[in-house]
C-alpha cells in the first residue's frame, strides 16, 4: 500500500466515506430487524413443525443455518459500520488538524512541498532582491517544527488506514459465499492481541508493533480489553509479562526492539486502564490484588534481581487515565511503603542487570521507583490526584495499609501526602541508573509536578488542548497548600518541579490576584471572580511566586499567564461592566495595579536569580518565555472566574487580547536577548518594570478602551498604575521575607 503524503491527506475528500458509514448504518437496522424475524420468526416455526423423516433431518438444520447466517450478516454489518465510524473520525481529526496548519503557514508565505521517502519540505520563498540573504535561526527552527508537525500527522493517519483496511479484510472473511465466523469484532480483535502476547519475548519485532497496534486502537474498547486481560490470566500474570517484555527491550542493543517495546508500553497501560475502570459493565476488580503482590518479590526468569510487584505495575501505570478508586489506593500504599521504608525498600539491579530497565519510555531513568512511576499515573488521571492531595489527617482520618495493601484500622497516619512528597526530609530515590534511551526524562519531582498540575487544573498535565473544568473548593484548598509547603520549603520549587508550580500559578491567576489584593486601597478584591470561597493567603502566595519566578521555565509560565489574564479580565470589563461593581474605568487601573504587583515580584525573584548565575540565566530566562508564547496563546479553559464560561474550542478562546499581550511579552524577552553584549547577566537584565508597563498599555488598547476616556491619558495612566502596583509588589515579596526569618529566629 503507498504511503499517505500530507497532500492526499489535505486534499481527500471524506464525504463518501461518511455516506458510507450512513448506508452502513441503516444495514445495521435492517440485518437486525432480518437476525429477529429469522430466529423468533422462521425457525422457531420449524422447530415447532412436527415433522419427521427427511424434513427432520435435512429442512430444520437448514433453515437454522440460514437463520445463523442472517444473525452473522448482521454482525458483521455492524463490526463494519462500527471500524468505519472510527476510522472516519480518527482520519477527520487528523485531516482538520492539518489542513490548520498548512493554512496557516500559506498565509505566512510558506510554501510546503514533497521531498524524498516521504519527508515535507517547508520553505520561505526569497523575495525578489533578496535571493542571497541567510535564513534567520528563528525561521529556520519555525519550519523545521511545521515539517516535523506535519510529518507526524501524515504518520497517524496512515497507521489508521493501514490498521483500518487490516480489520476489514479480516471482518470480511475469506469465504465470498459465507459471512465470517470471526464472533464479535472486539473479541476477535482481543484474541488476535492475545495470539502475539502469548509469544512473549519470542514475539518478533513487527508482531509487538502489531500488537501495539491493536491496543492503541482499541484501548478505550471495554469488551476488548476485558477479554485481553484476562487473556493473561491475571494480575501476576499481567505483572510478569511486562517485566519480560521490558527488560528484552531495555536490554537489547537494537534500537528496533527497543522502539517495538516502547509502543507496547505506551498503550498497554491505557487499556488496563478501561479494564479496570468500575464504570464499564465486567470491569476488573484488579486494584486489591494488585496492592498484596506490590510489596512482594517477583521472580523474573533472566534476573539476577527480584523486583517488586509496584516496581513492574509502576511501568504499566505511567500511561493511562485510571479510574480514583483502583489508582488512588494504589498511589497511597506505594507512598507509605516509602515512608515507612525511608533508607530503602525497592530493589534495583547490580552488576550486568544494570542495563536492564523497567521503563522503556525512560530517559536515565529505569523504573525501579514506584514512586514516580505513581506520581506519573495520578498526573495523567485527575480524578485520582484530586482525591490523593486531599487526604490530610487534620481534616479527617487517612486509611493506612499494611504489607498486603489492606486497610489495616490499627495504623495511624499522622501526615498528608502533600506535606510528605515537598517535606525537606523525603528522600528522592535515584532511579537513573540504567541508560535506557527513549523520550524524555521522568525523575520524582518531576512527575511530582505533572501530579498536582492534574489535581489542581483537572486535566491530564499532557492535553494542554483539553478544557479546563471549574476550579473547586478542593482543587483550589490543594493550592492553597501548596503555596504554604513552599513558604515552608523554599527550596523545594526546583527547576524540574518548576515549569508544574508556574502551569498552576497561571491557572490560579483570578486566585492569586485576589490574594494580592487584599488590604490594598488601589485594587478591588471584587474584580477577580473565583467559583469557590478558598484564599490564599497573601504572604505564602507571594513567597510561592518569588520561588517560581527564580527558575526559567517557571517564570514563563507565570508570566504569561499572569498577562494573559490581565488581558482578558480587562476586555471582560470593556465588553460587560454590568458583572462588575463600580467604574469600568476605575476597575481596568486596579487591574493594571494588580498585575504590576505580581511582575513585582516575579521580576524581583528573576532578577535574583540572573544576579546569582549571569548571563547565561538570562538568555535561558528569554528562551522560556519564546518557547511557552505560543501555548500560552492557545491556552484552554482562559482562568477568569465565576465572570466568563470555560470555552470548550481552542479557537474560541484565542482572542486578540490574548494574542497581542503574549505577543508583545515575547518580543520584550526577544529584544532584550538580541541586545545582549558581553556585559553581565545582572547588567543587561531588562528593566521589567518598565516593559510591565507596556504590557499594561498593551493589554488595554487589545481590550478596548472604557467610554468616555481620554485614550492618551487613560493609557498614560495605566503606567503609573502599573508602575505604583511594582513596587507594592517589592515590598510584598520583601516583607514576606523578613516576616519568614523573624518567625524562623523566634
Amino acid at each position: 500500500m503507498a504511503r499517505l503524503t500530507w497532500r492526499s491527506v489535505y486534499q481527500v475528500d471524506l464525504g463518501p466515506l461518511k455516506s458510507a458509514i450512513a448506508q452502513w448504518d441503516t444495514m445495521v437496522g435492517k440485518l437486525d430487524d432480518a437476525a429477529t424475524e429469522a430466529h423468533s420468526g422462521m425457525l422457531k416455526k420449524a422447530n415447532k413443525a412436527r415433522w419427521a423423516g427427511v424434513n427432520a433431518d435435512v429442512t430444520r438444520p437448514f433453515v437454522k443455518a440460514i437463520a445463523d447466517e442472517v444473525t452473522d450478516a448482521h454482525t458483521q454489518a455492524r463490526d463494519l459500520h462500527k471500524e468505519l465510524s472510527a476510522a472516519y473520525d480518527a482520519l477527520k481529526s487528523v485531516q482538520d488538524e492539518l489542513q490548520t496548519k498548512v493554512d496557516a503557514a500559506r498565509r505566512k508565505g510558506i510554501e510546503i512541498s514533497d521531498g524524498k521517502d516521504g519527508q515535507i519540505l517547508c520553505k520561505y520563498p526569497p523575495q525578489p532582491g533578496h535571493q542571497n540573504e541567510v535564513v534567520s535561526e528563528e525561521r529556520r527552527k519555525e519550519l523545521k517544527i511545521l515539517g516535523e508537525e506535519l510529518a507526524d500527522l501524515v504518520a497517524r493517519a496512515d497507521s489508521r488506514d493501514s490498521y483500518t483496511a487490516g480489520i476489514l479484510a479480516q471482518i470480511h472473511g475469506n469465504d465470498p459465499h459465507n459471512f465470517a465466523k470471526n464472533g464479535p469484532i472486539d473479541k476477535y480483535k482481543a484474541k488476535q492481541a492475545l495470539t502475539i502476547a502469548k509469544k512473549g519475548t519470542e514475539a518478533s519485532n513487527k508482531e509487538i508493533r502489531e500488537l501495539a497496534e491493536l491496543l492503541k486502537y482499541n484501548k478505550d474498547n471495554p469488551t476488548f480489553s476485558h477479554t485481553f486481560f484476562k487473556g493473561l490470566g491475571g494480575p501476576k500474570e499481567t505483572l510478569e509479562y511486562y517485566a519480560r517484555m521490558s527488560i528484552d527491550g531495555t536490554g537489547d542493543p537494537g534500537k528496533s526492539r527497543l522502539n517495538a517495546v516502547q509502543d507496547l508500553q505506551r498503550y498497554l497501560g491505557p487499556t488496563l486502564a478501561t479494564a479496570t475502570d468500575p464504570d464499564h459493565k465486567g470491569y476488573l476488580n484488579w486494584g486489591p490484588e494488585f496492592r498484596r503482590l506490590g510489596a512482594k518479590d517477583i521472580h523474573i526468569d533472566g534476573l539476577s534481581f527480584k523486583p517488586k510487584g509496584y516496581q513492574l505495575l509502576g511501568g504499566i501505570l505511567r500511561y493511562g487515565n485510571y479510574d480514583k478508586k483502583f489508582l488512588t489506593p494504589i498511589a497511597e500504599h506505594v507512598v507509605q511503603l516509602q515512608h515507612d521504608h525511608p533508607k530503602g525498600y525497592w530493589n534495583s539491579p547490580s552488576g550486568p542487570d544494570m542495563q536492564f530497565g523497567l521503563d522503556p519510555n525512560g530517559k536515565k531513568n529505569s523504573g525501579y521507583d514506584p514512586v514516580t512511576s505513581v506520581l506519573e499515573a495520578l498526573g495523567h488521571s485527575p480524578e485520582a490526584s484530586e482525591a490523593f492531595f486531599s487526604k490530610d489527617p487534620s481534616d479527617e482520618p487517612v486509611d493506612g495499609y499494611d504489607e498486603n495493601g489492606k486497610i489495616d484500622p490499627g495504623k495511624t497516619i499522622d501526615y498528608s501526602y502533600l506535606s510528605e512528597l515537598t517535606s525537606k526530609d523525603y528522600h528522592w530515590n535515584n532511579d537513573g541508573a540504567s541508560p535506557v534511551r527513549g523520550e524524555r526524562v521522568l525523575g520524582g519531582k518531576d512527575a511530582l509536578g505533572h501530579a498536582l498540575e492534574s489535581a489542581t487544573i483537572g486535566t491530564p498535565y499532557d492535553r494542554p488542548g483539553q478544557a479546563a473544568p471549574e476550579h473547586t473548593p478542593a482543587r483550589a484548598d490543594i493550592v492553597r497548600r501548596i503555596t504554604e509547603a513552599v513558604d515552608d520549603n523554599h527550596d523545594f520549587v526546583s527547576r524540574d518541579i518548576s515549569d508544574s508550580m508556574g502551569k498552576i500559578s497561571a491557572e490560579y491567576m483570578p486566585e492569586i490576584n485576589q490574594a494580592m489584593a487584599a488590604g490594598s486601597k488601589r485594587s478591588n478584591e471584587g474584580l477577580f471572580l473565583v467559583e469557590h470561597s478558598v484564599p490564599l493567603k497573601q504572604e505564602a502566595t507571594a513567597r510561592f511566586l518569588d520561588a517560581v519566578g527564580r527558575h526559567p521555565e517557571g517564570h514563563a509560565e507565570a508570566t504569561l499567564g499572569a498577562q494573559r489574564y490581565q488581558a482578558e479580565l480587562m476586555r471582560e470589563v470593556v465588553h460587560h461592566p454590568d458583572k462588575f461593581d463600580g467604574q469600568s474605568a476605575a476597575n481596568i487601573r486596579g487591574i493594571a495595579y494588580n498585575g504590576g504587583t505580581l511582575e513585582g515580584i516575579l521580576g524581583s525573584a528573576r532578577h535574583d536569580a540572573i544576579q546569582v548565575d549571569g548571563e547565561a540565566t538570562e538568555k535561558e530566562f528569554n528562551e522560556a518565555v519564546e518557547k511557552r508564547g505560543e501555548w500560552a496563546k492557545q491556552a484552554i479553559g482562559v482562568p477568569l472566574g465565576a465572570a466568563a464560561e470555560r470555552f470548550p474550542v481552542v479557537g474560541e478562546v484565542i482572542t486578540g487580547a490574548t494574542e497581542g499581550v503574549v505577543d508583545s511579552v515575547v518580543e520584550s524577552h526577544k529584544k532584550n536577548t538580541l541586545e545582549q553584549d558581553a556585559a553581565s547577566g545582572a547588567a543587561v537584565s531588562f528593566d521589567t518594570r518598565q516593559e510591565a508597563e507596556r504590557w499594561g498599555q498593551q493589554a488595554v488598547r487589545e481590550a478596548g478602551y472604557p467610554p468616555g476616556v481620554d485614550q492618551a491619558t487613560f493609557s498614560r495612566g495605566i503606567a503609573r498604575d502599573v508602575t505604583e502596583g511594582y513596587d507594592h509588589g517589592e515590598k510584598i515579596r520583601e516583607n514576606a521575607f523578613d516576616n519568614k526569618a523573624r518567625r524562623s529566629s523566634d
